[in-house]
């Protein structure tokens, strides 16, 4: 597995991280995972180098974090890195950013490697820097709860630029990213400021939630079709974010083996896309 240099950390994460939102389920409901197929799949993304995992108190109606830490067993815990997140839309007091914590710290029993603020907007931001939550998130690092802070994020770049420039601890940030939504949210701009400040940059939906692992728009396709090595359409939408050096790791919400297999194989790929690097600000409009 290629390794990518992780913000200002002496520490070198896996181009690919596991995303554990998206795990096989039974029944059609998305709160009983598949365990045995959901643990082959995790444990065969770490066998093959990946050590950055990522979950959340609320995916797959809470269990995700529980179902993680028998997966974790038997040595895995180990090998990776430990990523989750603080549900910010439940929380209106310090108080409750400790119950939260404390609950995930037990349905998780390990230390959380990086803690974030999830899904910030520009509105829950307010309300949590009113609340102190840097403070608080230098007590917790401290007391030895978790070892870093971050945030993901969903709003606009002048809200992005804002939340770095608050708070001089951040160790990361993790935004939505890829060829069609480059110019959205935190978009290339925030990318390439994140890492200028020294933050590692975590990207989710580079696929943009599967649909690029389907046709391309149109303007894309003509792209494609001048690269040298022919590629399915997801494997493009996943080289194209990794061609940017700013990235740390690549997010990846896999829900069958296949998806594993092919992402792993894909993110050790030696392709390159210097076509569309040029192009960084590519949209379908």
């Amino acid at each position: 597995m290629k390794l990518r240099s992780f913000g200002k950390l002496n520490w070198k994460a896996s181009a690919l991280g596991f995303g554990v939102m998206r795990l096989p389920f039974i029944g059609g409901d998305a709160a009983k995972i598949d365990e045995p197929l959901a643990t082959r799949m995790i444990r065969y993304a770490i066998d093959h180098g990946v050590n950055y995992l990522d979950t959340a108190y609320s995916y797959h109606g809470g269990n995700s974090e529980p179902f993680l830490r028998k997966v974790l067993q038997e040595g895995y815990r180990e090998k990776v890195k430990l990523a989750t997140k603080m549900p910010t839309w439940l929380v209106n007091s310090q108080q409750d950013m400790d119950k939260y914590l404390d609950e995930q710290l037990a349905r998780l029993e390990t230390n959380i490697d990086f803690y974030l603020l999830h899904g910030l907007i520009k509105e829950r931001w307010q309300k949590l820097k009113q609340l102190n939550v840097t403070a608080w998130a230098e007590k917790k690092i401290d007391e030895g709860k978790f070892s870093h802070f971050g945030f993901s994020f969903h709003d606009s770049y002048d809200v992005f630029k804002d939340v770095i420039d608050s708070y001089d601890g951040w160790t990361l940030c993790q935004i939505q990213y890829n060829y069609v939504d480059a110019d959205q949210q935190a978009g290339t701009e925030g990318l390439k400021y994140a890492a200028l400040e020294g933050l590692a940059v975590v990207v989710m939906e580079p696929v943009g939630g599967g649909r690029l692992s389907f046709t391309p728009p149109r303007q894309i396709q003509s792209l494609w079709k001048r690269t040298k090595i022919r590629r399915a359409p997801g494997e493009l939408a996943l080289l194209w974010v990794w061609n940017h050096p700013e990235v740390s790791v690549v997010l990846s919400g896999m829900s069958t083996m296949q998806q594993v297999t092919e992402n792993v194989k894909t993110a050790n790929s030696r392709c390159r896309l210097p076509l569309i690097e040029k192009n960084s600000y590519l949209s379908t409009n």
